[in-house]
């Protein structure tokens, strides 16, 4: 398969390969992509659409397109609403790229009035994402009383049209007309502006499933600006270049400048969204907290649909995964910082008239297709029919097997309160196992959800998941209304811990808003990422936009830390072992390269991060007590010297062993956490200084990190005290963290240590002779 591996394996009890797929396929044309797809003889049909794009990626892979008429297809895309026939005939391994009901976020007036509905239910405070809006013609009188108060403009939408069509300001009822059912909300009058000019953001939103709810928002986006700076007096209130910021409407114009180089982001009427970022970011714009706010907007939208979809979908899609659906969420921000949603679109344009367009597409069409997992099965072989749906409970399958006679419909509603109080215990029952571990008790459709979710995190590539997280779910599980099981099991089993820094697919929110600053790499100089294909970050990249330009895609594999089955890539030959070179930091610090301190902590962290790990097995080791031990007196001597107040208790010898470890974990985990926060504001601190000596590239640092045994962890960490003649950067002394702190001065007490223990850290060699080995 040469450099181009492209199949992953998915599935907890049988291994089933996915087809993995590659942006940079629809400009360099290699063959050696298509050979997975002509073998299997994959296939897609395209229904009211014709997208180049996802055309020229489908047969870059292999893919043929299929007959009108022919149900023998991998891939169903289409670009309307789907049939409610089609979605009940899909074979399990089919996908389509609808939901049914997707218009209770794409129809303006549907969204309007479902986010009133939160609104009403849980305060316009928590749901204030919208502007004040009036559906017409029912609402037409509260309009004018609006007016009469606000003369001010108002922007007019018809309720189901896209790219800027029938969209025009006014600021009077007269100009409105009647003619057809419209939308009328407040003007945002007060714009942020970049070098005088109003624009809006692009994002892609990927929903894997409603029932349990998973959303994902893509790393990247697109940022449109309109033509003309902005003027808000009202003899330019018809100039559509002034106010409207739609690519469809703003190409018309003579003062639109277009970029032919897809490495020049920040230049013309279309920028990417990191570039923007960049450019607020180097203007003193809080960037964090800008994407925080987007992400908290795109989640409650979604959350406001959910549970008229995920009804839905139990009543008509076969099986579940069957459907995905990638939305285009546009985004007005304010010059107070402030996001407002203006649209969602059903089918974001996939049109790629700019070098930019395609690279920013191409990497979000190719990194959705890879994480829904396209199975590799022959369509005219596999098209078959399952006789029952995971939707359905043993009940509801005899309810539907037998309606058809007639004979169904009595039973289904005599048994129909049985069975939703049955879902509301089961709820309960999930809910009350807390962040309990364990999937004992979990049915096998719970533990094929639970397995699904933890692959789509291996292959999410540049989608970032943003429902369920762990403060997400904490924030916006409350407002879901379809509160089934499956929500409060997956949260129960995802979020076992804090989050941390380093930890597999837990990523501190501070992270997650930094990811969307980087640059994404050019088409045509990627390379395939053997298993780890999400692009991971480092601490100091995630401070310094200048280092997430210069990150590239990380060439390491990566490992599970936390039990799951790691995703293997296998060639045609069956060869499963892709042949890496691989980044030695020892010997490169034995030849002179230095650890900055922040790339110093985190080695010490992942180290820590693998003892958390191997606490969480159930594999009994000799002197157990004696390892478990050293670990709670690491834990009081190294929490006692963070910033943030950190409780260590010491579970007795008379606590059963598992409950100990599980115990003990818990809080390693939670140290872990405070741990990293602090090496953050580490990293900031390193950059606004000058460094010193030849320091290990980020990249390669990086992919030691993913891809480093615990031995060459400690080795590091054993080295660097040599070479430094001081542990003091992993684990402050007493003194260090008094001195830094002026409260805890007046309480100090002078440390007397030998000086063997001040030139290494609590948890360092001592630690290593007594780590917990695999036996």
């Amino acid at each position: 398969m040469g450099e181009y591996p492209c199949t992953l394996w998915t599935g907890r009890f049988s291994r089933v390969p996915v087809l993995r797929f590659h942006a940079e396929a629809v400009v360099t044309k290699d063959s050696s992509l298509r050979k997975v797809g002509e073998r299997y003889h994959l296939s897609y049909k395209m229904v009211h659409t014709d997208s180049r794009l996802i055309r020229d990626i489908l047969s870059a892979h292999g893919f043929q397109e299929a007959q009108a008429n022919s149900k023998n297809v991998n891939l169903l895309w289409t670009g309307t609403h789907v049939k409610s026939y089609h979605l009940r005939n899909l074979s399990s391994f089919q996908k389509i790229n609808h939901f049914p009901r997707s218009y209770e976020l794409t129809r303006k007036d549907r969204l309007c009035k479902n986010i009133q509905r939160m609104q009403q239910k849980h305060g316009i405070h928590k749901f204030n994402i919208l502007p004040q809006t009036y559906i017409l013609p029912g609402e037409y009188q509260d309009l004018c009383n609006a007016l009469s108060k606000d003369r001010g403009f108002w922007i007019v939408k018809p309720v189901s049209s896209s790219r800027g069509r029938g969209i025009h300001l006014i600021n009077s009822p007269s100009q409105i007309s009647m003619e057809e059912n419209i939308l009328v909300s407040k003007y945002i009058s007060n714009p942020l502006l970049i070098q005088g000019y109003k624009f809006d953001i692009r994002l892609y939103v990927l929903v894997t499933s409603y029932e349990p709810l998973i959303i994902y928002l893509y790393e990247e986006g697109l940022t449109r600006f309109a033509t003309v700076k902005y003027d808000q007096t009202a003899r330019n209130m018809k100039n559509d270049f002034i106010h409207l910021t739609n690519y469809s409407v703003n190409k018309k114009s003579r003062d639109y400048v277009s970029c032919d180089d897809p490495e020049v982001e920040d230049y013309g009427n279309k920028w990417s969204m990191s570039a923007m970022l960049r450019y607020l970011r180097q203007d003193g714009t809080d960037t964090v907290a800008l994407m925080s706010q987007i992400e908290d907007l795109i989640t409650k939208t979604v959350i406001s649909a959910e549970g008229s979809i995920a009804s839905t979908c139990r009543s008509l899609i076969a099986h579940r995964g069957n459907c995905f659906e990638l939305y285009g969420f546009d985004v007005l921000v304010d010059e107070k910082l402030k996001p407002w949603l203006l649209e969602v679109n059903l089918s974001p344009s996939l049109g790629c008239d700019a070098p930019l367009d395609l690279k920013v597409k191409a990497s979000v069409i190719s990194d959705m297709l890879t994480l829904i997992g396209v199975e590799c099965r022959d369509p005219h072989q596999m098209h078959e029919k399952e006789s029952s749906t995971p939707y359905e409970n043993p009940i509801q399958r005899y309810t539907r097997q037998h309606s058809a006679t007639g004979n169904g419909i009595g039973l289904q509603r005599q048994l129909s309160a049985t069975y939703k109080s049955t879902e509301v215990l089961a709820g309960r029952r999930a809910k009350s196992a807390g962040t309990s571990s364990s999937t004992q008790g979990l049915s096998q459709e719970e533990m094929r959800i639970l397995q699904r979710v933890r692959e789509e995190e291996d292959r999410r590539g540049g989608f970032i998941r943003i429902f369920p997280r762990h403060d997400t779910w904490q924030l916006y599980g409350p407002f879901l209304e379809n509160k089934t099981s499956l929500n409060y099991m997956l949260a129960s089993q995802l979020f076992t811990d804090r989050p941390q820094a380093n930890g597999k697919g837990v990523i501190s929110p501070t992270l997650h808003a930094a990811l969307y600053e980087r640059r994404l790499e050019p088409l045509l100089s990627r390379r395939a990422r053997p298993c780890g294909i999400h692009r991971p970050v480092s601490a100091s990249a995630a401070q310094d936009p200048k280092e997430m330009e210069k990150e590239v895609e990380d060439p390491a594999k990566h490992k599970e830390q936390d039990g799951d089955q790691s995703c293997v890539i296998p060639s045609l030959s069956g060869n499963t072992n892709e042949q890496h070179s691989r980044f030695n930091l020892l010997v490169a610090m034995k030849e002179g390269a230095n650890l900055s301190k922040s790339q110093a902590r985190l080695v010490f962290s992942c180290n820590l991060q693998r003892v958390k790990s191997r606490l969480q097995t159930d594999q009994h080791l000799p002197n157990e007590d004696e390892r478990l031990e050293l670990v709670i007196r690491f834990l009081k001597r190294a929490a006692s010297n963070l910033q943030q107040s950190l409780h260590i208790s010491s579970p007795g010898r008379s606590v059963p062993l598992l409950e100990r470890r599980r115990l003990l974990a818990k809080q390693l985990g939670d140290f872990i956490h405070f741990y990293n926060q602090e090496t953050l504001h580490m990293a900031v601190t390193e950059e606004r200084s000058d460094r010193q000596g030849q320091e290990v590239n980020q990249v390669d640092f990086q992919a030691f990190l993913a891809d480093a045994s615990e031995s060459e962890l400690e080795e590091v960490v054993t080295f660097y005290i040599l070479k430094n003649k001081s542990a003091s950067v992993f684990v402050r002394t007493e003194n260090s963290a008094n001195c830094r702190d002026p409260r805890r001065r007046q309480n100090s007490i002078p440390a007397t240590r030998s000086n063997s223990e001040k030139q290494q850290p609590v948890l360092s060699n001592r630690y290593a002779n007594c780590r917990l080995p695999v036996t």
